[in-house]
């Protein structure tokens, strides 16, 4: 016994002394050694390349870019992993503000387990590309990642069946502007997306990506939780401008999507317009690499089943070319507290709905359709539950006892939610009026829920 006593405290001692912090600044030098802000290197990939289980990686101001184009090119490529009592941590210094700008396939690619982005910011190219340039780009045989970046890519694409990255967190981001997809999760399990800003992403590339996205989720384990998780963040103008490649039209483009967990591995449709069919033959190597990256030659092993659970709260998604909220061909989903607005401007999506989906449970959400568009829709789902939802024009897809049809008296809406307010008016018949059949302690700016009598509907408590 002793023994064993004296063996896990060399352990634990030996994990603490390891565990190191690097620095990285505009301003550094990669021929230094990263151990302090004086002696920061330059280059995030210099960090990546050292890190080991427990460290911090703090990133100081400046910009972080590359000049490589290739497949699988980001600024930051991380490969490495933590382990389940000692992830590692990216986060922006304390009162620094970095900036990655990517020049390849994406910003930030992560392929290890047990890592953590927290308060970095990428920007992509959007305010430069030409649409017709871009259109031009999406016919051609071989993409340009110019028209085609990620913002922060989580890959398991490539992976062996137990090797792919899992227990994955960002936080407090901010992900805009990208030709590609914003935040996309592949083959990934245990994924949070919380407090970040979606907006702006998938206009240029050709494979119809969306704001936040999780396809193929890849099961680590069957234990009983939230698996994915995605709570306060403002989803906003995300859209995509270029046809999907697969389809020859538009696809996608939604603020939150959490895409294909069933188990029909390449049959039926793979986007949410039933546009296209993937045969058993292209299976999974096809959805992939049509989704949102380079194309991969390597043959997939069957994906097992996933049956975790996801949570969708307290996110505002607006204005995005898609839905504002959605799930296809996904099984275990709870979407509670959200607020959409004006969504499906391009694609003609209805605003929040469940899309051959099972066990998807439907709560609290504010769901205010843009001009002719439409709350809902139920398409090859089952086991739906719907029922405190809040909506403006009556519809009758999904019945809820306790639905109110009615405007949600919002303060002041803006064309961008963190500088508009979707606040409700004190007056509101959302206020103090929704269920606390799924908990959640606070809305999406942190504030207790519930602060009264009943929680309020949509994603802010009064």
């Amino acid at each position: 016994m002793k023994t064993s006593i004296l063996l896990i405290l060399i352990f634990s001692i030996n994990t603490f002394v390891s565990a190191a912090i690097w620095h990285v600044s505009g301003t550094g030098n990669d021929a230094s050694d990263g151990k302090t802000p004086e002696t920061a290197f330059r280059n995030l990939q210099k960090a990546a390349d050292l890190v080991q289980p427990g460290d911090v990686v703090l990133i100081g101001n400046g910009t972080y870019t590359n000049a490589d184009k290739g497949n699988g090119s980001a600024v930051l490529n991380i490969t490495r992993s933590g382990t389940s009592a000692a992830w590692i941590t990216w986060k922006a210094r304390p009162g620094h503000h970095p900036e990655i700008r990517p020049g390849g396939w994406a910003g930030i690619q992560i392929s290890g387990s047990y890592n953590v982005i927290d308060g970095l910011s990428v920007i992509g190219n959007n305010d430069s590309i030409v649409l017709l340039k871009a259109q031009e780009d999406g016919k051609k045989p071989t993409p340009n990642p110019y028209y085609n970046t990620n913002g922060i890519f989580f890959n398991g694409r490539g992976k062996k069946a137990d090797e792919k990255p899992h227990h994955l967190v960002i936080r407090n981001c901010i992900v805009g502007k990208c030709a590609g997809g914003g935040i996309v999760g592949i083959e990934i399990d245990y994924f949070t997306v919380e407090d970040s800003k979606v907006f702006e992403n998938a206009w240029f590339m050709r494979y119809g990506g969306s704001g936040i996205t999780t396809l193929n989720n890849w099961a680590y384990d069957d234990e009983p939780g939230y698996h994915i998780v995605i709570q306060r963040n403002f989803v906003w103008n995300n859209k995509t401008l270029v046809a999907w490649e697969k389809i020859g039209k538009l696809s996608d483009g939604n603020g939150i999507i959490l895409d294909v967990t069933d188990q029909e591995q390449g049959q039926g449709a793979t986007n949410p317009n039933a546009d296209v069919v993937v045969k058993p033959a292209t299976s999974q190597t096809a959805v992939a690499a049509t989704t949102v990256g380079a194309p991969t030659a390597t043959e997939k092993p069957k994906r097992p089943e996933w049956k975790g659970r996801a949570l969708i709260a307290n996110n505002v998604s607006c204005f995005n070319g898609g839905s504002g909220i959605h799930t296809f061909r996904t099984k275990h989903v709870d979407i509670i507290n959200n607020t959409t607005y004006w969504n499906g401007g391009i694609v003609g999506y209805q605003e929040l709905f469940p899309n051959r989906s099972d066990d998807v449970v439907i709560l609290n959400n504010i769901i205010v359709p843009r001009p002719g568009g439409a709350v809902t829709s139920n398409n090859h789902n089952t086991s739906i539950r719907w029922d405190y939802n809040m909506y403006p024009t009556a519809q009758t897809v999904f019945a809820g006892a306790n639905d109110i049809v009615a405007d949600p008296s919002f303060i002041n809406i803006g064309p961008d939610p963190t500088k508009g307010n979707f606040r409700l008016a004190k007056s509101s018949r959302a206020v103090n009026s929704g269920s606390s059949n799924v908990p959640l302690s606070t809305d999406i700016l942190g504030k207790v829920r519930p602060k009264n009598a009943g929680r309020d509907r949509g994603a802010f408590e009064q």
